[in-house]
């Protein structure tokens, strides 16, 4: 069997040259497409081709979860450094995390081709190599890696491979050229100083209209307080702008708070010394003494993630034993001064910990979906990603709802490095809808009112960024949306919303390719998500930020889990209707039960009253908001 294993448009475009050249015919070939934007080329030209479904599966999911986690102990057994202000975890925390994301990657590919391997142990399998590496941390769409890992585990397996990129692309790694008028932006950042330094000061991230809200209703019971915006990296023209029109937006009352924007890098050059030690630091995580340790199904790619860190990571970290002393610089410059951020990685983790060894408050708030594990696989996903999150060095946690208090509970009791105290605040960030009107929505969305409305969110990770276990890969979330949308064309009465992540990389007309023919769903992208979780009757979900959001404001959650994987709060599957354990939540692990469950919760939904939902176990019934401006008072 003749096996292509391709990405992306340009590589299946450059695959028809090859085999064009070659006198090769295209059926004579299986395609492997990778990435969902592929497959859509594919349907629309009515060629065949196989995604990943087939070669990665639930033993997938696991055996990376093992595999990562196994070099994840041996990086926080040997990361040694420590800054000269007593920083060391944000380091180890944040080399740990974009190496991780990297090894999903490439670990997810290496799956696949060993999948293909034991459907065929005779193929002869055809990729494209590209030595192509940016300078960032984060993994691009200029950067291949299948074909390379294929040639390299056909070596193993002693099968035929065939490069069909006859392109020669350049090894070399570009270096960022020097920033310009870096004196000028430090007067610009001390007269902002000065000016600021009597004010009661939050230092914030910048972030999404969330977030800002938050921040306007602070800023609305605390009229005095200045946020300052610490993690800007764009020009000094963007910065003195957007801080000139702040102010006079500020001075003509048109919004209600001061934010400003501040970089943090500019009040002291790097030590040298400092920055050498990290970098001995990484070399040495990089050369363990198990030679084996960055091995996967036979392939060593120890090489691809050295050359991944020595292009993007090792500058980013050097820039954070920058911005450990010039953050001290800041923070010390203000009498009345606390941090809060929605995450804690790059400077925002440096801001934490700092404040920690300052003893300023600072006060983590999460969007996200903090369930207590399901079982080792999970918890093994969710100590890694919340080390960037709530588990991290921030002094104070804000608590939004029962599950993540229930989720830092089970965590603080593992491990005795989680520190952090909890302030039960209630929500902060999540949306909520207060009396909204559901038939208005419904018919600014363009549905009727009679109608019910089914929400799916999708908030999949891309290649850059891909988890296992409680995420859907791409390909399982299309399938899985699929079934959905084909169920719905047997129910006049309802319609789907998918409503997009704003960083979501495929088009309306991609998607719409991908998903069966029906006109029981739209697409939606532009607008505040408020307007859309106003207007659903039901969330259905695999697992999102989003479950939260829908149980605050009483609407009723579908959890659908094909794979039998991941059961989100761990409740009973659907199976007996009369059962009390399926409403609001019902968690549905099987393709064949999608429908009745479905009838289920719309006749459920119909007949149970807003008011007298009960969820009382993903919501806090007390109002806690008062303890935000109270921890407000006694931190400045």
């Amino acid at each position: 069997m003749k096996i292509v294993i391709i990405e992306f448009i340009d590589e299946f475009e450059a695959f028809l040259e090859f085999i064009q050249k070659k006198n090769y015919n295209l059926e004579d070939f299986v395609i492997i497409a990778l990435e969902p934007r592929l497959q859509a080329y594919l349907k629309e030209k009515d060629i065949s081709y196989r995604n990943t479904l087939p070669y990665f599966n639930n033993e997938s999911h696991k055996k990376i979860i093992v595999e990562t986690e196994k070099i994840m102990q041996f990086i926080r057994s040997n990361f040694k450094f420590t800054d000269n202000n007593g920083l060391k975890n944000c380091y180890e925390t944040e080399f740990a995390h974009h190496v991780r994301l990297f090894l999903n990657h490439i670990l997810k590919m290496l799956e696949i081709l060993e999948n293909l391997y034991r459907e065929d142990n005779n193929c002869e399998i055809f990729a494209s190599i590209d030595n192509k590496t940016d300078n960032g941390c984060m993994i691009t769409d200029s950067e291949r890696y299948i074909g390379v890992l294929s040639e390299d585990f056909t070596k193993k397996k002693n099968l035929k491979f065939t490069n069909f990129n006859e392109n020669k692309f350049s090894d070399e790694i570009k270096i960022p050229s020097k920033k310009k008028f870096r004196n000028i932006e430090k007067l610009v950042a001390l007269l902002m100083i000065f000016l600021l330094r009597r004010r009661k000061v939050i230092f914030v991230p910048l972030g999404g209209n969330l977030f800002k809200n938050l921040i306007a209703q602070m800023a609305e019971r605390e009229k005095k307080i200045v946020f300052i915006g610490i993690d800007y990296i764009n020009g000094l023209l963007k910065l003195t702008a957007f801080n000139i029109l702040s102010f006079l937006k500020t001075f003509s009352g048109s919004v209600p708070f001061h934010y400003y924007l501040l970089k943090a890098d500019l009040f002291y050059e790097p030590n040298e010394k400092e920055q050498l030690h990290l970098l001995e630091t990484m070399d040495t995580i990089m050369n363990p003494q198990d030679e084996h340790l960055f091995e996967y199904n036979g392939v060593n790619y120890k090489e691809l993630i050295e050359k991944k860190i020595n292009a993007g990571l090792r500058i980013h970290m050097l820039n954070m034993v920058s911005q450990s002393q010039n953050l001290k610089y800041l923070f010390g410059r203000f009498r009345k001064r606390m941090v809060m951020s929605f995450l804690s990685l790059g400077i925002m983790a440096v801001a934490g910990e700092i404040s920690r060894k300052m003893g300023i408050k600072s006060l983590f708030v999460s969007h996200g979906a903090h369930p207590v594990p399901i079982d080792s696989y999970h918890e093994v996903e969710m100590s890694n990603l919340c080390r960037g999150f709530m588990l991290s060095d921030y002094t104070h946690v804000a608590l939004s709802t029962p599950v993540q208090e229930r989720h830092l509970h089970f965590f603080k009791q593992k491990y005795n490095w989680i520190e952090n105290q909890e302030l039960k605040t209630g929500p902060l960030v999540f949306t909520q809808l207060n009396g909204t009107d559901k038939s208005f929505c419904k018919r600014k969305l363009g549905i009727s009112p009679d109608e019910i409305v089914l929400t799916h969110a999708i908030t999949q990770k891309y290649r850059n960024s891909e988890r296992y276990y409680f995420i859907e890969t791409l390909d399982e979330s299309f399938s899985s949306m699929s079934d959905i949308v084909n169920i719905l064309d047997e129910i006049n009465t309802v319609k789907l919303i998918i409503r997009i992540h704003p960083g979501f990389h495929l088009t309306n007309y991609e998607i719409t390719t991908l998903l069966p023919e029906s006109n029981r769903y739209i697409i939606h992208r532009d607008g505040p998500f408020s307007e859309v979780i106003a207007a659903s009757d039901i969330l259905i979900s695999y697992s999102s930020t989003v479950i939260d959001e829908a149980l605050i404001n009483r609407i009723p959650v579908l959890l659908y889990d094909k794979w039998n994987r991941y059961n989100h709060f761990k409740t009973e599957p659907y199976d007996n209707p009369e059962s009390p354990d399926i409403f609001p939540v019902c968690y549905v692990n099987n393709r064949g039960k999608l429908n009745e469950a479905l009838h289920y919760m719309i006749g459920k939904t119909k007949m149970t009253q807003k008011k007298d939902i009960d969820v009382s176990k993903y919501c806090y019934n007390e109002n806690y908001s008062e303890n935000l401006y109270k921890f407000l008072k006694e931190s400045i």
